[in-house]
């Protein structure tokens, strides 16, 4: 009888011992996403906030284009904001700031403006005078060469490319005379990228004659 008890007990425990713990998701704060970006039209966009108690958000760069709709909470809900249209040609971004006790969290939001970004050289080589002069071509872009980082790439010899300028869809640069007993070729390498991480790159090869 005892050893009938025993058993008994040890496949209860044995039991006991193997049942699935139940999994309680505990979190001070956390959002679900890091980065939003919204198109430059008129929008309203929900943010889901994680959270075990009360929470708070805050448009922490003010921006004027920013209209808090809830900005508070307690435990798991959503923060919403609302933009106007972005009449701009740029994008324009904001960082948004969240606060549950001591812990704090960041989530930059983002808007498209008007213009589409575009950066593309038409040409994919041209070719330069041996003595020298200006060279242009044309270009896709709707950027000010203000707003584009431009790099300049040789293959041998001195900076002979320069006085880079984009204008009305085409792009003009300077190179000076050949001096060398061989033709030579460099590259002209652009780059944009905006304020919401989007990056646009191309790059023309400049080939010269021997004098």
């Amino acid at each position: 009888m005892n050893r009938s008890i025993s058993l008994f007990a040890f496949v209860t425990l044995l039991i006991a011992g193997c049942k699935k713990e139940d999994t309680v998701f505990n979190t001070d704060l956390a959002l679900d996403s890091r980065f939003i970006i919204l198109n430059a039209p008129a929008d309203t966009t929900k943010i889901v906030v994680y959270a075990d108690g009360n929470w708070t958000m805050e448009n922490r760069d003010n921006a004027s284009w920013i209209t808090v709709q809830n900005g508070a909470g307690k435990g798991t809900g959503y923060a919403i904001i609302s933009v106007p249209d972005n009449a701009s040609d740029y994008p324009r971004a904001a960082t948004l700031l969240f606060m549950s006790g001591s812990k704090t969290d960041t989530l930059k939001l983002g808007q498209r403006g008007v213009i589409v970004p575009a950066l593309a050289i038409t040409a994919t080589s041209v070719a330069a005078p041996g003595m020298g002069g200006a060279v242009e071509t044309a270009i896709n872009t709707k950027f000010p060469l203000s707003a584009i980082g431009v790099t300049y790439g040789y293959s041998a010899g001195d900076s002979w490319i320069s006085g880079l300028q984009i204008a009305d869809g085409k792009m003009s640069f300077n190179v000076a005379a050949n001096e060398t007993a061989e033709a030579r070729s460099g590259k002209i390498y652009l780059s944009y990228t905006d304020i919401l991480g989007t990056n646009l790159s191309d790059s023309l090869t400049v080939n010269q004659a021997r004098p």
